[in-house]
């Protein structure tokens, strides 16, 4: 692809926010990709934003400083909804599945407008991952499946691209602010009729994640709950 947007979003990054950075912006240059980074940050309390504000690229850098911290989901949604680039990708901040993995998803840009990294689909996904995580991870994806639908062996990968008309429509329309807003994401892109493709990632588990695997794992399965009820409202309303 030649024209390409990634967002990033922040919550306490500054420790593992400048390795990343530096390889978005290498991989960007070295493939002479008209781009962008967008950093959307969630009221972080350490120096990301000074971090970020100070950081010199030749790249260009959008920073959005959100002085409450809203969710991930809103993060990336007004990340998303600043791009200007033909192809918006968004990633996790902690580097697990690297900008270079974006190259296995360019064969699918011709009739996709929706592709998504996964750590389970098939024989070329890889992945070193704590165990603990890994159960509760495909856990949730098995659930998310019987409750939704969707029919994904990973919905929840924080790397995803998205052609630039759907990121527009799709995350105008997200509500949800938290970790499930991947979830409604999808459902939104089906609901729209937009292709979505799912391509085996590299992913490593990197240390310092702010999930935390219990707490966040029952407000996530809350959030799907009400995600899962929408559509099924919407879809009762569409028939009706």
């Amino acid at each position: 692809m030649k024209s390409l947007s990634v967002v990033v979003p922040t919550y306490n990054e500054r420790r593992r926010l400048p390795k990343t950075l530096s390889e978005i912006v290498a991989f960007l240059q070295d493939n002479e990709i008209s781009s962008e980074i967008i950093v959307s940050d969630s009221a972080s309390t350490d120096s990301t934003q000074e971090f970020v504000k100070s950081y010199e690229s030749k790249i260009p850098i959008k920073f959005i400083e959100d002085k409450v911290r809203r969710g991930k989901g809103y993060g990336v949604k007004v990340g998303m909804l600043e791009a200007t680039k033909d192809w918006v990708l968004f990633m996790d901040a902690d580097n697990s599945t690297k900008i270079r993995e974006i190259i296995k998803f360019d064969k699918y840009t011709d009739e996709n407008q929706v592709i998504i990294g996964s750590r389970y689909k098939g024989r070329e996904a890889e992945r070193k991952q704590n165990i603990f995580r890994r159960i509760i991870s495909r856990a949730g994806n098995r659930f998310i499946d019987l409750l939704t639908g969707l029919n994904f062996n990973d919905t929840q990968c924080g790397f995803k691209l998205f052609r630039r008309d759907a990121a527009d429509k799709i995350f105008s329309a997200l509500q949800t602010k938290g970790w499930g807003f991947d979830v409604e994401v999808l459902l939104l892109a089906q609901k729209f009729g937009f292709k979505i493709a799912e391509v085996p990632v590299i992913w490593r588990d990197a240390e310092g994640s702010h999930l935390r695997a219990g707490q966040d794992s029952i407000k996530t399965f809350f959030e799907i709950i009400r995600i899962s009820r929408l559509v099924k409202k919407n879809t009762h309303e569409k028939e009706s």
